[in-house]
């Protein structure tokens, strides 16, 4: 596993209030690690092709809004579990697991650091591949994973130069969040209900 690459940067904290700044700069980054990766059983049908963990550097931003209009802006370095399968057919599915970070000094204020991550990205992470384009996700049904039932999105992917169907799915587990992600054409349903988790 390659080290996090420590970098320069300037993150800021401000708000708007009569031209006043009401949150202080934070001068470190958050580091923070996914606590137990989500799996597929092997009684799934899909081999795990990829066991690893990663490391991501992104900036989480979160905007208040009310009497007084804020906005907090954070790096992160987050070490995410990465878990890719095939099926004997070439499907791929990708659960990636990462932590849950509190993003100002507030319980109820937590973010998956991969939701500020451009989406070719987190979808080559998934797949294991080269992914070029994402299309913008719209909503296509619901799916469960990990017991907590929620929206399915749908969105078309260049993948290994080839435009494929994807579906994604995203919970919250405990301290962590769960992102799984899955080639899914028209005859194919996508195991989300299948992933466990030791945790």
């Amino acid at each position: 596993m390659t080290p996090p690459t420590r970098r320069g940067f300037v993150v800021a904290c401000t708000a708007t209030l009569a031209g006043c700044g009401i949150l202080p700069e934070e001068s470190e980054p958050i580091e923070a690690s996914a606590t137990a990766p989500a799996v597929l059983p092997e009684s799934s049908n899909y081999s795990p092709i990829v066991e690893e963990s990663r490391i991501i550097e992104t900036t989480v931003t979160v905007d208040f809004s009310g009497d007084v209009e804020l906005t907090s802006r954070q790096d992160v370095i987050a070490t995410v579990f990465q878990r890719v399968y095939e099926s004997a057919s070439g499907k791929r599915f990708g659960l990636l697991t990462a932590p849950a970070v509190q993003v100002v000094d507030q319980p109820e204020v937590v973010r998956d650091p991969l939701t500020a991550v451009d989406s070719a990205r987190v979808v080559s992470l998934a797949m294991d591949a080269d992914v070029d384009t994402v299309s913008e996700w719209r909503e296509s049904g619901s799916a469960t994973l990990l017991g907590t039932e929620t929206t399915r999105m749908a969105a078309m992917a260049t993948i290994d130069g080839s435009e494929r169907d994807i579906a994604r799915v995203r919970v919250r587990a405990g301290e962590d969040s769960v992102t799984a992600i899955a080639t899914a054409p028209d005859d194919t349903v996508p195991p989300f209900g299948a992933v466990t988790r030791n945790a």
